[in-house]
């Protein structure tokens, strides 16, 4: 969190006056200033896949390369209370990435099942959300979660903890590259960099069994090498706050739009 901010808790639900226009747009000027949670007592389970690097070199940005070993991390997460709507469930794929700016990841695919959250994720951070059902159990040792889109089931993840992690790596803490957000328009977009703030409460390593099926509308299984052997899981509870930086530092074109077209738009 910003040094001197200070933290802005927002009654959960949202009263009459929060959902107004003008009580929306109080909302947003706080947590461009990190003064607002906007995810609270989130439940992450994140598993990474070695990546195929031809395949993935195609949905890339220009001077923007994978970073080594190839992988990319899978994750479902339970938002359980948050600033702008109610708890809703999330799902992603998180490309690790080199660029002239710093390692980072790249995100180009992302499901939720929720229509608020949707709209401000593209809208203003250019995740290329899509809605799907997204059902999500934990009973406090396994966690088992799903993603269905269009009779597909697209994604299964089944995982259970096995040791705490006394220093835990970032979850969404990272340099982050999305297309779209703010200025966008549908083929030629603005690539932004940003990176979110977070507190990690608790972080255990896992134990996962994943399954990816494929679809022509969320086209995820080309990307990944071996879905079958997973690299590692977590699962991880932490909050989530704004971001310091919101930086344009690039444009994609024609190409990139027609790669991605079915990860971010059907």
């Amino acid at each position: 969190m910003a040094k001197g901010a200070k933290l802005i808790e927002v009654p959960f639900p949202l009263n009459e006056k929060e959902h107004s226009i003008r009580g929306q747009l109080k909302i947003l000027s706080k947590i461009t200033r990190l003064k607002i949670k906007l995810w609270e007592d989130t439940n992450f389970v994140l598993v990474d896949v070695p990546l195929n690097p031809e395949e993935t070199k195609k949905i890339l940005p220009l001077f923007m390369c994978l970073d080594k070993p190839h992988r990319a991390t899978l994750f479902i997460v339970k938002y359980t209370r948050t600033a702008f709507t109610g708890t809703y469930n999330e799902a992603a794929l998180l490309v690790h990435v080199c660029t002239p700016l710093g390692k980072g990841v790249y995100c180009p695919w992302m499901i939720v099942n929720d229509d608020t959250a949707m709209i401000y994720g593209r809208e203003l951070l250019g995740y290329p959300k899509k809605m799907a059902e997204i059902p999500f159990a934990d009973d406090g040792n396994k966690i088992k979660t799903s993603l269905t889109r269009r009779g597909v089931e697209v994604l299964s993840i089944e995982a259970e903890r096995v040791k705490k992690e006394d220093h835990p790596a970032p979850v969404l803490q990272r340099k982050t590259f999305n297309i779209g957000g703010m200025w966008q328009s549908f083929t030629f977009n603005p690539i932004w960099l940003f990176k979110p703030r977070e507190a990690i409460h608790e972080s255990y390593s896992a134990n996962a069994v994943l399954d990816i099926k494929h679809s022509d509308y969320d086209p995820v299984r080309s990307l990944i090498a071996d879905y079958k052997n997973p690299l590692k899981a977590r699962i991880v509870k932490t909050d989530i706050f704004g971001t310091r930086m919101m930086w344009p530092v690039g444009f994609t074109g024609m190409r990139l739009f027609g790669n991605t077209f079915n990860l971010r738009f059907r």
